[in-house]
């Protein structure tokens, strides 16, 4: 896909799933600019956009390092297990 998504667009589509502050914090401690910008539908500020490719990179990059299991629908730390 070649395409500019929003976070929240992007965190419907990640496997295994990120939420879309995950990804907010994560591209703001990066310094990541957004490529453009969508209304978004309501009032305000239109939602900053970032290309599909880094986004995968990205997750790729992080998700050894997530240590999220999933169960019963729910994200838990496995160490609290």
């Amino acid at each position: 896909m070649d395409a500019a998504l929003t976070l929240a667009e992007a965190a419907q589509i990640l496997d295994p799933p990120m939420t879309e502050r995950q990804l907010r914090a994560i591209i703001g401690a990066l310094g990541w600019q957004s490529a453009g910008t969508r209304p978004s539908g309501r009032r305000g500020r239109p939602a900053a956009t970032y290309p599909w490719q880094q986004i995968t990179e990205l997750h790729a990059a992080l998700v050894p390092w997530l240590g999220i299991t999933y169960r019963n629908g729910h994200a838990t730390h496995p160490v609290t297990q």
